[in-house]
């Protein structure tokens, strides 16, 4: 059985997308949440974890690191205090912003010097008043009252009756009982996996070890090999019992194997995401290089000193200089990096679509999401050269972050730029092309027809 990626809507629906994006825009598919994919423009940034308690009663469940809240004291003798509230909205769609639900609550953490720890907890929110297509939005807000400034996000529900074995009917936490807020699970770690419904006796688990292929360049008319759902080998556990994976891969869980709907577990690699070791910096080469110096990486990839010398000699080569040759390392690694927060799924997120867009582009300066996916934006929205990327939103069983770069051939110039600037040692983002719309309008401007009075 073969896993197409909706190949055959997929088509008619990115048109629909893309089409939609350049509309004006409705609801909160109107608000810019760019900075969520901007590390280096805020400082608040909480990590959410969705849990249906039962029918009616859906459970949100929240982190924050204390280093990203501001602590304040009164005076030297008096204790560190930091304040922050959320406020969440519960609506039909990204389209529809009827509030079904709504509510709020404030938190203090007092200690008496500034802690290293993560604050934790949680908030229902009731899902009686379920829409027609089966699913909701909730969009949060935290804000840290001291610093006085605020963190948005969305998440998006699934209610569908017949979805009652999905991915958010099952709950992840280590051994102590703490939720563990991303589905990555290093090998040898224990954990525990709880299903809303009943007392599960067991699981079945399908172990998946693939090596997927890099995102094709947004301008490429190829198409990606189809996933082969037939996992390599499927097992039984116990459900009390702590679950612990014994090698890299993906393991998907479900209460039988008559339907696809369970959850799953990744496990890359123990450092993931992080680029921790030598052997994880020549793949994301490829993208930058041409096929006889990936090459040339792939003869000493399986030895980690001589991929690290090969490497160096690249960047070397592209900037010129031993400290120029860091800068360019460090932006472009910790792309790699911050790709593999944001966009895992089934594959590390320097692979996915949206992951190959983020390490050669950057951070994007809008994005715009709605019911059938998100919408980038470089430059500035009203030029003409501004770089517009239609993501769309794949249905996945392994998976709710999956998305689909609707490809054009129009593209390849821009990759060409961005690639060339990277390689001549430049680090390529946005302001490269909004200097380049600006260029563009000086010149329009320069060439305009003289004006007669």
């Amino acid at each position: 059985m073969n896993y197409k990626r909706l190949i055959v809507s997929l088509l008619s629906f990115s048109i629909l997308f893309a089409l939609a994006s350049c509309s004006s825009k409705k609801g909160l598919q109107a608000n810019n949440i760019a900075y969520v994919y901007n590390t280096k423009d805020l400082a608040l940034r909480p990590e959410f974890q969705t849990y249906h308690v039962n029918d009616t009663i859906t459970r949100i469940y929240y982190r924050v690191n204390s280093s990203n809240l501001l602590y304040m004291r009164d005076g030297e003798k008096a204790a560190y205090r930091a304040v922050f509230s959320m406020q969440y909205e519960v609506v039909p769609s990204f389209e529809e912003i009827n509030v079904l639900d709504s509510g709020g609550f404030t938190i203090q953490d007092v200690e008496i010097s500034p802690p290293q720890k993560a604050l934790t907890g949680s908030f229902d929110i009731k899902t009686t008043n379920i829409p027609d297509n089966k699913q909701l939005v909730v969009h949060l807000t935290m804000a840290d009252l001291n610093r006085k400034v605020s963190f948005e996000n969305f998440i998006r529900i699934n209610k569908h009756p017949d979805k009652y074995r999905a991915r958010e009917n099952f709950l992840i936490t280590d051994t102590t009982g703490n939720i563990i807020f991303k589905n990555h699970v290093a090998t040898g770690a224990p954990f525990y996996l709880t299903y809303n419904k009943i007392n599960a006796n067991q699981y079945y688990v399908s172990y998946y070890n693939r090596d997927f292929p890099l995102a094709l360049p947004p301008y490429s008319t190829g198409s990606q090999k189809s996933f082969e759902l037939e996992p390599d080998t499927t097992y039984l556990i116990n459900a009390d019992q702590p679950i612990i994976l014994e090698k890299s891969g993906f393991y998907h869980f479900r209460l039988d194997t008559t339907q696809w709907e369970g959850y799953t577990v990744f496990s890359f690699y123990d450092q993931f995401p992080y680029v921790a070791k030598r052997a994880h910096l020549g793949p994301p080469l490829r993208y930058l290089t041409t096929k006889r110096e990936y090459d040339r990486l792939v003869e000493v990839m399986s030895d980690p000193v001589a991929l690290k010398k090969e490497v160096d000699e690249f960047w070397l080569e592209r900037s010129g200089s031993v400290e120029r040759s860091k800068v360019l390392v460090e932006a472009f690694y910790s792309r790699v990096q911050e790709a593999n927060i944001f966009f895992s799924s089934y594959l590390e997120g320097w692979k996915s679509d949206r992951g190959i867009i983020y390490v050669i582009y950057g951070p994007p300066d809008k994005v715009y999401r709605s019911t059938a996916g998100e919408a980038w934006v470089y430059g500035d929205e009203t030029s003409s050269l501004s770089y517009y990327f239609n993501f769309i939103k794949v249905s996945n069983p392994f998976t709710d972050n999956d998305y689909s770069l609707n490809r054009l051939t129009t593209y390849r110039y821009g990759w060409g730029q961005a690639i060339e600037s990277w390689r001549n040692g430049r680090i390529y983002n946005s302001k490269d092309i909004q200097r380049e719309q600006d260029e563009s309008d000086q010149y329009r401007y320069q060439q305009r027809a003289p004006y007669w009075y």
